[in-house]
């Protein structure tokens, strides 16, 4: 863990796009302001972990659970596929050279 010791105005940088000011410090606060890239996500620590909670949750649904309430939505569910997948078949052209090393 890195510990610094900042003035209020003071700027941290993370990387080349993430920037942390203190901004102010009363009574024992400090208040930060964090600029970030919109597709860096930035959470306080207690709502980052309620959202890896959910999504471990999310993960773990009972599949005929989910299946009860798609069914009840409306949204139909196909049982299986009946068709074979073929892999894509991939086909190549006979390149011909003269004794030029030109193609025809």
């Amino acid at each position: 863990m890195l510990v610094l010791s900042r003035k209020i105005g003071d700027v941290i940088t993370i990387g080349s796009t993430v920037k942390i000011t203190v901004l102010s410090y009363d009574r024992g606060v400090v208040r930060i302001g964090i600029e970030a890239p919109k597709n860096i996500p930035v959470h306080r620590k207690e709502v980052f972990d309620k959202i890896i909670e959910r999504n471990f949750r999310a993960s773990r649904t009972n599949l005929s659970s989910l299946k009860s309430v798609l069914s009840k939505s409306g949204v139909v569910l196909q049982n299986e596929i009946n068709e074979e997948i073929q892999p894509e078949t991939i086909k190549f052209s006979s390149i011909k050279n003269d004794n030029t090393g030109k193609r025809k």
